[in-house]
């Protein structure tokens, strides 16, 4: 008999980490490859999440003449069973409270990527059981059972169902939009205004400048040689947060690279600040506003 080969999508695994996972992404991607301990730490993060996500985004198992064996993901995690080390195999309906991952059960193991069914192993020569996860524990448990003479349950041949839709689609769709969305935020200007005390810049590497400590201003045509990217976000033509340039000077960076003028802002407590917009003309009505403030 040729091996017998089920397969899982770890839909709620999928559900759960892939968001996580590109949420980190994109904000380690914005903050820039630095050696920032908030680059560190979402470097790790998305580490962390993306070999969570290889391990449980599916579950194999597969049976052939004289063992069950199943493996996680990519095959980073699995396990060989002989037939001859079972004693009976049965589908089960775990907890709620044993949740889905490798988890420690009372008496022996779960390997689980999505859903409540199972199949539980019982071995000859140990207590302790092993359950895997599928979503066909019936006909799984009969197959087993047979290869150890031994009566089968009584089950649906879910073998007979056709599905209509491969959800490993769904982890090709995101992928496919991750650089779509990544490419949208490139467009999106930096929220940058006045009040009555300054000049506010909003977002993950945004400030505040009164209009006491403004010590320059100037417009230029285009922006200074840079560098390397200390701490910041560049992608396409925007560029946000902390930069060096070529002369060795530290910056901060809030501009759409290729509208010029950009504003040249020195103050007390900061780094020399380069914004504008793609808008020429609110680029001009910024700076008139910062030179009638400036005091």
């Amino acid at each position: 008999m040729e091996t017998k080969i089920y397969k899982q999508f770890g839909t709620f695994s999928v559900i759960l980490l892939l968001p996580l996972l590109l949420i980190f992404f994109g904000l380690f991607i914005k903050s820039g490859f630095s050696t920032d301990p908030v680059s560190i730490i979402q470097l790790f993060l998305v580490i962390t999440f993306l070999i969570c996500f290889l391990i449980f985004y599916q579950l194999t198992i597969r049976i052939s003449n004289d063992s069950i064996s199943f493996s996680l993901g990519i095959g980073l995690v699995g396990k060989t069973y002989k037939f001859s080390e079972i004693k009976s195999c049965k589908a089960v309906t775990n907890s709620a409270l044993n949740g889905i991952g490798i988890r420690m059960l009372s008496n022996g193991w779960l390997y689980n990527v999505t859903g409540l069914k199972a199949v539980e192993l019982q071995f000859k020569n140990r207590k302790s059981v092993v359950r895997i996860g599928t979503d066909k524990p019936e006909e799984i448990a009969n197959l087993i059972n047979l290869k150890l003479n031994q009566e089968p349950i009584v089950s649906i041949d879910l073998g007979l169902k056709k599905k209509m839709f491969n959800p490993m689609w769904i982890v090709v769709i995101v992928l496919f939009l991750l650089p779509i969305t990544l490419l949208v935020s490139s467009k999106q200007e930096t929220n940058i205004y006045t009040n009555q005390e300054g000049l506010i810049i909003d977002g993950t590497y945004g400030l505040t400048i009164s209009f006491n400590d403004l010590l320059q201003l100037d417009t230029l045509g285009s922006l200074p040689q840079i560098s390397i990217r200390t701490n910041g976000y560049a992608l396409g033509k925007t560029k946000i947060g902390n930069f060096r340039l070529t002369d060795g000077q530290d910056v901060k960076l809030y501009v759409k690279n290729g509208f010029p003028p950009y504003i040249l802002i020195k103050s007390r407590d900061n780094k020399p600040i380069y914004v504008n917009f793609e808008d020429t003309k609110r680029t001009i009505d910024l700076y008139n506003d910062l030179i009638k403030n400036k005091k």
